[in-house]
């Protein structure tokens, strides 16, 4: 994660800046040029999976990336939501780097719910390791999680 918080994975934007040959389109809307900012999450792809991980999480979704990681830091909340909040986070930036990159070294492309799917699984995953720990942890991100169905599909 704090590779992305401090911009130094390789996006093409900055690929092209090292003067490395590489196409600048988004590889998942080919419509603006790959970076950072776009990929998290100005890119409606990417603000597809986002908003309904948000939704689960009861946050706002935002496009901005300086201002996710500034809602972040700020939430006043109980600790299992602010936990979870931050796993939502981490689980969509993750998983939606590995979607840019099955696309670009494996020409794999799956919608944008295939990947909230996988998000969703992640973090139900993470949360069951947890149990270990303070079940009350747990459980609280738990009911958190499931309590909240993910916004219906709106189509035009």
């Amino acid at each position: 994660m704090w590779l992305f918080v401090l911009n130094r994975c390789p996006m093409r934007d900055r690929l092209i800046n090292w003067g490395l040959p590489s196409a600048p389109d988004c590889l998942r809307c080919n419509a603006l040029a790959e970076s950072r900012n776009h990929l998290f999450f100005e890119c409606p792809y990417s603000w597809n999976v986002w908003t309904e991980i948000a939704a689960k999480c009861n946050l706002s979704p935002n496009q901005s990336w300086a201002q996710i990681l500034l809602d972040l830091q700020a939430l006043r909340c109980p600790r299992p939501q602010k936990l979870l909040s931050i796993l939502a986070c981490q689980c969509v930036i993750y998983l939606l780097w590995t979607e840019r990159n099955n696309r670009l070294h494996r020409q794999i492309f799956r919608p944008p719910d295939s990947v909230t799917s996988s998000v969703s699984g992640t973090i139900r995953s993470k949360i069951a390791t947890l149990r270990d720990q303070p079940p009350r942890l747990s459980s609280s991100m738990f009911a958190i999680w499931l309590a909240r169905r993910s916004l219906p599909q709106i189509i035009s």
